[in-house]
């Protein structure tokens, strides 16, 4: 407890934070204004800004200690160093092969993508979709005005990183409309449920039919979620889109 308390820790802490969240600060708004189409959620985006204030924080940490760690062994090592170079060839090739084994380590595939011209965000972890996009009428949408009454596909191509169970997948889809206040119009918590296997090698996208309709509203802005998951693993697309009903043209 007192080494927690002592003031070269406190100072430490306090040095690693405030770096930490200026970058992190930095970073987050940077990505916000470059993805400004995406809708807004207080809640996601404050748990995301906390989340990558303490991952910065973390960051700056171990990089500090691990930098002040290794001018230490270094210092403490100079002397039969200078006078073994075979040691410092063994510890060379110790340090090549720590960064090569880390280089070729397998971690679970996450991160995002935004469609510039719809502001489709695809989040995902585990599974992996090589392109997303809108469709409607058999055509790609760079727009997302939908007249009401209509309907568009939301498809993820390119799919990677599905859980096999010998020849088959399975996968399940749910798909919750609301409106910019929130309210539930449309919530199905799984559209394949009654057919969620498919024979792993045809599985080339994932795709999601969104319907349009009463109770919607001409000229309305409305948020569409589809979540795909891996019901035989841990993998996630989560796709968030903004439409506007518009009178049909």
């Amino acid at each position: 407890m007192e080494i927690l308390l002592s003031a070269r820790v406190r100072k430490f802490l306090k040095e690693t934070f405030f770096l930490g969240l200026f970058i992190a600060v930095i970073v987050f708004a940077w990505v916000r204004v470059l993805f400004f189409e995406v809708p807004f959620s207080l809640r996601e985006d404050s748990l995301t800004l906390f989340k990558t204030i303490l991952t910065a924080w973390i960051i700056m940490a171990v990089f500090r200690m691990s930098w002040h760690l290794l001018l230490h062994f270094i210092t403490a090592l100079r002397p039969s160093l200078l006078y073994k170079p075979a040691a410092l060839r063994w510890m060379i090739i110790l340090v090549l092969s720590v960064s090569l084994y880390a280089c070729q380590a397998q971690t679970t595939a996450k991160g995002f993508t935004v469609n510039g011209s719809t502001g489709l965000n695809t989040r995902y972890t585990g599974m992996v979709p090589g392109e997303t996009k809108m469709v409607m009428n058999g055509e790609v949408l760079n727009h997302t005005d939908i007249p009401l009454g209509e309907k568009f596909t939301i498809i993820n191509e390119g799919i990677k990183g599905l859980t096999a169970k010998g020849k088959k997948v399975a996968v399940g889809c749910s798909l919750l409309i609301t409106d910019t206040t929130g309210k539930t119009i449309l919530s199905e918590p799984d559209l394949f449920a009654r057919n969620p296997e498919f024979d792993k090698d045809s599985v080339q996208y994932l795709q999601c039919k969104v319907n349009t309709g009463a109770p919607m509203e001409w000229d309305e802005l409305y948020i569409v979620k589809v979540i795909f998951w891996d019901k035989y693993g841990q993998g996630k697309i989560e796709n968030t889109v903004r439409i506007r009903m518009i009178d049909e043209p």
